[in-house]
């Protein structure tokens, strides 16, 4: 493959990969019409694929997930009352930062921090003109890539914004902060560091060819999104865990332990050694803390089999109006703004 082909790979790549980061309704309405028609595409492949193997292999027996939830009994009010809470105004939440607290795009163009304990808010970054495409979280700052450059802000009010330094090439599609580093990743070039203090970008050991996933953890995710990684490798230690999809599932995107990816027309969740596998309706992308995963108006927790609905799913007719971010979910109600933070659902 030349270099030119890869390279239009890769952008495709991230287009694709875009489908697993919406943060605005608007934008996630006018991806998923688009990803919808490549993935008709996809799947009558997939199919095709599906019918050969069949003569051969003996499908395992899934769990299927085929009751419809009652919205009430599973609704998320009720099953994680401490992590639903109401914005107010016409902010949108973009991350979990804690139990409490998360990142929230203001209406003029700032970052805000919103607490939901105290039901406060304050302001840390002003004057951003859109939302970044590419941002991260910790508990003490906020790191984003605008213009070829990554910025980082302290969470603290007033704190203001900080060039770090140049992010090489347009590719970069994941962004994380580990400790007092920047860390990205772009899809043909393994992942990168550089020290939020300054510095100069470095690849991080044992990372070529890799993807960051949520920090510490990275795969060899390939171009092609119909196809599977086969290892997904922590780059603080170098510990690999090997990926093996059930009989017949491709398009398996894996955190430390759960992958989804999907069978025919089904989407299946499934441990990353190929066990725990059921058919979820609709679920997609990367789990959050290895463990959510966001789709179809439902929020699915691996660890503990429990599904939630939110109310997002039951508005009228004219396209689905709720948003995911990083670790957060939201839909508009009443004039204001309904959001699940998924760092606030207790550990099991």
């Amino acid at each position: 493959m030349t270099t030119e082909e890869k390279l239009a790979q890769a952008l495709r790549t991230i287009a694709d990969r875009a489908e697993d980061r919406d943060v605005l309704p608007g934008v996630l309405a006018r991806r998923r019409r688009r990803a919808h028609r490549r993935t008709q595409v996809a799947l009558a492949a997939v199919c095709a694929t599906a019918l050969a193997f069949v003569v051969t292999v003996a499908w395992p027996v899934p769990r299927v997930d085929t009751a419809e939830p009652g919205p009430e009994r599973n609704a998320v009010d009720r099953v994680w009352p401490e992590a639903v809470f109401t914005l107010p105004g016409r902010s949108r939440p973009l991350a979990a930062i804690s139990a409490t607290e998360v990142l929230v795009w203001g209406e003029r163009g700032t970052f805000e921090v919103y607490d939901a304990a105290s039901r406060s808010s304050r302001t840390v970054v002003t004057g951003l003109g859109q939302v970044p495409r590419l941002l991260a979280v910790d508990r003490e700052r906020v790191a984003w890539v605008a213009g070829g450059h990554a910025w980082v802000a302290s969470l603290r009010a007033g704190g203001g914004a900080r060039k770090v330094g140049p992010i090489p090439g347009e590719n970069v599609d994941r962004l994380a902060l580990a400790g007092p580093d920047l860390v990205w990743s772009a899809p043909l070039d393994g992942v990168w560091r550089m020290n939020i203090d300054g510095g100069v970008p470095e690849r991080v050991p044992g990372s070529k060819g890799l993807q960051l996933v949520e920090w510490p953890w990275a795969t060899d995710e390939p171009l092609d999104v119909r196809t599977n990684p086969t290892r997904v490798v922590d780059l603080r230690t170098g510990a690999a865990v090997k990926v093996r999809p059930a009989p017949g599932v491709v398009r398996l995107r894996c955190g430390a332990t759960w992958c989804t990816g999907t069978r025919g027309n089904d989407t299946v969740v499934q441990r990353g050694d190929g066990s725990g596998y059921e058919v979820r309706r609709g679920l997609r992308g990367y789990p959050y803390r290895d463990r959510f995963f966001v789709g179809s108006g439902e929020i699915y927790d691996a660890r503990t089999r429990t599904t939630v609905t939110f109310e997002g799913t039951r508005l009228p007719a004219g396209g689905r109006r709720w948003s995911v971010g990083e670790g957060v979910v939201s839909w508009t109600q009443g004039g204001r703004v309904r959001v699940v933070n998924l760092a606030a659902v207790p550990q099991p």
